[in-house]
């Protein structure tokens, strides 16, 4: 594949080139200060129409709309809604789990950065502000969001000096996020979520209450969504570092019990939350990733090719 090789191993400008025609869009109303593509909760009088107001003295009289004065012989205002910058955060997971790429060419950190690379590309080519949040027990690195391409490099070469390591910790990683968020804005996750499922989605919960937008990708590789295993197999956990010798085959119904109840568990409690789900195969492309996310979006009107 072509690489834009001076930014990043994470930006490949053929994958980057096929999802130019895409937008980042806010299903809620942000915060921000420049115009852009998001709604803000401030009145203006540019971009999108909203309501129509009575007219007081003071008004300007381009605002009034003549044909409904000449149905109603009243004045009104149209109302337009401004449109503002997103801002927010990819945050990623870079516990000892995450390093995991089984008989595929790409580890779930690896997959989780190309997916965020790409992301935080497109929003800064909107000129939204983007930052990076990497966490495993805790939060390791974070990076405050802003404009501007050249920031797309800082985020990027953060993510390949990041080394997966340690054991998972997401609901307290979440919180120190949504300390230093103060304002509306967007969170994009990636995990394989190897954590107690009802703690994360309670602070997922928590976020979503204050008002921010939540995107959560569940990367897992196709090893753990399949168990591919049927021999007497070595079972090492990347986290903690302890091994388990065992009949693959006398686990495998069990474990594919399990990993379906995670991921429906995860998918129903989310999205009834108004949460952002997606899985994450990395066997799959991650422009076909990618797309079925703002395909899916699309009929609410947030993410989606330009008309």
């Amino acid at each position: 594949m072509s690489k834009t090789g001076s930014i990043s191993k994470y930006l490949d400008a053929e994958l980057l080139a096929k999802l130019s025609s895409m937008e980042v869009k806010s299903r809620a109303a942000v915060e921000g200060m420049i115009e852009g593509l998001h709604k803000s909760p401030v009145k203006g009088f540019n971009v999108e129409f909203s309501e129509y107001r009575q007219y007081v003295p003071g008004d300007s009289l381009r605002d009034i709309d003549w044909k409904v004065y000449a149905r109603t012989d009243k004045y009104y205002i149209k109302e337009h809604e401004e449109e503002t910058n997103l801002s927010g955060y990819v945050i990623m997971d870079t516990s000892g789990s995450m390093s995991y790429k089984g008989a595929g060419k790409i580890s779930k950190l690896d997959y989780a950065a190309t997916l965020a690379a790409s992301l935080s590309y497109l929003m800064l080519k909107q000129q939204d502000s983007v930052g990076l949040v990497t966490f495993a027990d805790g939060v390791r690195k974070i990076i405050r969001p802003k404009t501007g391409m050249a920031h797309l490099k800082i985020i990027c070469n953060e993510l390949e000096m990041t080394k997966p390591e340690s054991t998972t910790s997401i609901g307290e990683s979440l919180d120190a996020v949504g300390q230093i968020m103060k304002k509306r804005g967007v969170f994009i996750i990636f995990s394989d979520l190897m954590d107690n499922a009802e703690l994360v989605i309670n602070k997922l919960r928590q976020l979503k209450k204050r008002r921010h937008e939540i995107i959560l990708y569940h990367v897992l590789d196709r090893d753990e969504i399949s168990f591919p295993f049927d021999d007497t197999t070595v079972f090492k956990d990347l986290e903690d570092k302890s091994e388990i010798i065992t009949d693959a085959f006398t686990l495998k119904n069990e474990y594919l019990r399990r990993i379906r109840n995670m991921v429906n568990t995860f998918k129903s409690a989310l999205r009834k939350s108004g949460i952002d789900y997606l899985l994450a195969d990395t066997s799959i492309s991650p422009e076909i990733n990618l797309r079925s996310f703002f395909t899916r979006r699309q009929s609410y009107n947030l993410w989606g090719d330009r008309q």
